[in-house]
């Protein structure tokens, strides 16, 4: 037979924290606020029990002492202190055999965010049509057809001339001094159509970077991040108080435990509390929820962050109890009609829009400039300087130069 008392009394261990949980006092009366405020004094109203807020002293949500004893929100549960714990506590195997749990009423999707990244420079954007592999490839052809072309296609050209003929041919220049035979027309016709075709898909490929330059390249994947971090060109955060070191330091992929481990030698952390987005503003991933993501940064176009691909893990959110409560078959009743009743979605869509409703006026309605400038040709203007002081260079060698130094002829 279902057990239908409830205390009138229940103490609830949580942490301050805004948009979160806050206590507040308005009109002589205390009010919860923030997401697992307003769960709390759903159950409250529903179950018709009165809150007493007890706050650990370390102010952590959970910490592992090992030999299955914990600190923070959960070491009270388990200690007796409290009746139950919220903020966004989980169904944990770890915490199972300390604490008993609801039935789960939300899920905690955990990845990792970066700056929303920045365009590509375009002063460069004349190397970003091809790969760097393709451009290797690109140069090491040019290279063959040199030798080739100077042993079978050229008549008496010397290595220079044969090298500086088939450069020509790429900028549509045309080719002297060949000999005339069938077999090595086709081998020029050959050589001529690839050389159009190159050009063809660069120039085409540089406009279409120049006017919408690409993006700069950040980790999307954990083990992308876990490349970056390891090369010293990221960081990667957690928030304090919860165990996500522990998860990647227990992983099976050995990318996530040498992550952890790094992590874990910098102390690496950040806190809800502070403005934890101004971290992003340097090469700095945060590992975070999904959930914590829209409450504290909202979501785009109202905030420039990039999600990762992948997800660290995903965990079934549940309040943790002590043992014996007597109480659980209601409160599970009470979160069941909450969580299929979508309440606590709505509640965290709610405070991610009050709290964010700022940010969302600040935004600027910009249009993407579509348009070249001369900051944008700088580097072309630059090379084709270079290439006529250069042509000018060579027209003077071949003015001052003896013939016997002749560079197209041996």
């Amino acid at each position: 037979m279902k057990n239908l008392y409830f205390p009138s009394n229940v103490k609830v261990a949580a942490v301050e924290l805004e948009s979160v949980f806050t206590i507040k006092k308005v009109n002589d009366q205390i009010v919860f606020d923030g997401v697992e405020g307003k769960l709390i004094q759903c159950l409250a109203d529903k179950l018709n029990f009165e809150i007493e807020v007890l706050i650990p002293p370390n102010g952590v949500v959970v910490s592992n002492y090992g030999n299955g004893t914990f600190g923070g929100i959960v070491g009270m549960v388990q200690r007796g202190e409290a009746d139950m714990g919220i903020m966004g506590l989980t169904i944990s195997e770890r915490t199972a055999g300390a604490v008993d749990f609801s039935i789960p009423f939300s899920a905690l999707e955990y990845i990792f965010l970066t700056k929303e990244p920045k365009q590509m420079p375009k002063i460069s954007a004349f190397t970003y049509p091809f790969t760097w592999n393709l451009w290797i490839l690109y140069a090491f052809m040019v290279l063959v057809a040199t030798i080739l072309f100077q042993r079978i296609l050229f008549r008496k050209a010397t290595l220079l001339g044969s090298f500086l003929s088939v450069l020509g041919s790429i900028a549509s220049q045309a080719m002297e001094n060949v000999r005339e035979t069938t077999w090595r027309r086709v081998l020029f016709g050959l050589w001529l159509t690839i050389a159009a075709v190159m050009a063809f898909f660069y120039k085409d490929s540089l406009v279409s970077f120049m006017t919408m330059p690409g993006k700069v390249p950040v980790p999307r994947t954990f083990e992308e991040l876990s490349n970056a971090v390891l090369n010293g060109k990221y960081k990667c955060l957690t928030s304090k108080g919860v165990n996500d070191r522990d998860i990647l330091l227990e992983s099976v992929n050995e990318y996530m435990v040498k992550l952890g481990e790094i992590m874990e030698k910098n102390n690496w952390e950040y806190s809800y509390e502070e403005q934890f987005a101004d971290l992003l503003d340097e090469p700095v991933a945060i590992i975070t929820s999904k959930i914590g993501e829209k409450i504290y940064l909202g979501s785009p176009p109202y905030v420039k962050v990039k999600e990762s691909d992948n997800y660290l893990g995903v965990w079934h959110m549940a309040i943790n109890m002590r043992k014996g409560f007597c109480g659980r078959e209601r409160l599970n009743d009470v979160l069941y009609g909450i969580a299929s009743g979508g309440l606590y979605d709505k509640w965290i869509n709610d405070i991610a829009f009050r709290d964010t409703l700022q940010k969302r006026l600040e935004v600027k309605h910009e249009e993407p400039e579509s348009q070249l400038t001369l900051q944008d040709l700088k580097m072309a203007f630059f090379v084709l300087f270079v290439g006529h002081a250069l042509a000018l260079m060579a027209f003077l060698a071949e003015l001052l130069i003896p013939k016997r130094f002749d560079t197209f002829y041996s």
